[in-house]
């Protein structure tokens, strides 16, 4: 149980230090929304990004926020996984195929949709839910 305290603790120490409050950021994030078409029903939070969650925002910041509006969204757990894939191959090939591969095993492990984060899989939805309506 002590483990499990101390890692909820470290979890709310990095989302305290974790923020996007960029205007660029704002505008991506504004523009990768309203170019997708989504499938309703939509979830009840509006989408937002913090761009690559306590990573640097670097030349791959579109990269993270496209895999946002999708963790957003959430659904079943196979769209997650090519989620994650699908940023690893953007971040390689803007030229950083190990970024790209510690960003993958970063959101396989801290993107699951039990835990209550604001980047979880299905942020998009109230905790505990993870995607629309069946389909999990």
């Amino acid at each position: 149980m002590r483990y499990v305290t101390i890692t909820l603790i470290i979890f709310c120490v990095l989302l305290a230090s974790c923020s996007g409050s960029d205007p660029h950021l704002k505008k991506l994030t504004q523009d990768v929304y309203s170019q997708k078409t989504w499938e309703h029903p939509l979830p009840p939070y509006e989408f937002t990004s913090d761009g690559c969650s306590c990573w640097p925002d670097y030349e791959w910041i579109d990269c993270c926020v496209e895999h946002d509006a999708i963790y957003w969204m959430g659904g079943a757990t196979e769209e997650r996984k090519q989620a994650d894939i699908a940023l690893q191959k953007c971040v390689s090939q803007k030229g950083y195929p190990i970024i790209g591969k510690i960003m993958y095993y970063g959101v396989r492990v801290g993107g699951v949709y039990w835990l209550p984060t604001p980047f979880r899989w299905g942020f998009g939805w109230r905790y505990p839910q993870s995607g629309p309506p069946n389909n999990r």
